[in-house]
């Protein structure tokens, strides 16, 4: 599922779990005529959404394909036909040329802007998943003899396994691997060695990072669009395991909604390491 799946499943999540109501939705023309663009912008509403907007509002783009698309302005001032923003708020994409609000919906005032929320989702891949979450990547390469060096995929954390098929047999073979070399040494800066027995094909099979651009299950969706509610909404990085989160809730002697998902998240996270982990023979879950 793609990153806007995602940004909508965390929206789903905020407004069911009672953490804000659903804003109000204004709508641009097929042409807004974005035009003085720099600092600010001046574009056009439709004509009946135009009373609805004053001085002071937010407008959020609703239902951005990517992160560089979920542009966010804020409303300086109207006239009877448009409205002057500051072409980008809060760190928001930048409204840079005509067409890019055309036919818009935008998110008045909302609990978090879409691009707050692709960053909350940005987050969950780069830091909180792995390496408790991962796939396998699985790769035929043929072996340069000459240093026995191949570049590997930048998301490649280690090796689990290189083999050879010689005379019909299959042979395992040394394999080491380095990262945060040169990138005069390799460009994506992971170098893999493989200690070939000849020129033959080697079959590798790696341990990597899920990334943003992934097709990923609906049970990991629900897993990082959770991770990126409680992100959302306050919850502290630094409750790593689900009983420490419970002890500060009990603590504050109330429920916590940001805890509360944040402890949704670690047992999401935790049932699908699981199932990773069960995925290979030499690694074994123990709960203490």
């Amino acid at each position: 599922m793609s990153a806007a799946t995602i940004v909508s499943r965390v929206k789903a999540i905020l407004y069911g779990h009672g953490l804000g109501e659903s804003p109000t939705l204004i709508q641009a023309p097929a042409a807004a005529n974005e035009t003085s663009i720099g600092t600010t912008v001046v574009f056009d509403l439709a004509t009946a959404e135009l009373a609805k907007v004053d001085a002071g509002d937010v407008l959020s783009v609703l239902g951005a394909a990517a992160a560089t698309g979920a542009h966010m302005v804020y409303v300086l001032s109207k006239d009877s036909t448009s409205v002057t923003a500051l072409a980008s708020h809060m760190g928001a994409p930048a409204v840079t040329a005509d067409g890019d609000l055309d036919s818009a919906i935008f998110e008045q005032n909302p609990l978090k802007s879409e691009h707050l929320i692709f960053q909350a989702v940005e987050t969950v891949f780069a830091t909180l998943l792995y390496p408790d979450i991962y796939k396998y990547g699985t790769y035929t390469i043929t072996p340069d003899l000459s240093d026995y060096q191949v570049e590997l995929n930048a998301a490649v954390e280690g090796i689990e396994s290189a083999t050879q098929s010689i005379g019909g047999t299959f042979h395992q073979i040394p394999f080491g691997m380095s990262k945060n070399v040169s990138t005069s040494v390799s460009s994506t800066g992971v170098l893999g060695e493989l200690f070939a027995i000849d020129g033959s094909s080697v079959y590798i099979t790696t341990r990597e990072r899920f990334l943003e651009a992934d097709s990923i299950s609906e049970a990991l969706t629900q897993c990082v669009a959770t991770g990126a509610a409680a992100l959302m909404v306050g919850a502290s990085r630094s409750s790593t395991d689900l009983e420490s989160a419970k002890k500060d809730s009990q603590f504050r002697g109330q429920r916590n909604p940001a805890n509360d998902l944040w402890r949704d998240f670690i047992t999401l996270r935790s049932a699908i390491a699981e199932d990773v982990a069960s995925e290979v023979d030499w690694f074994d879950v123990r709960r203490g």
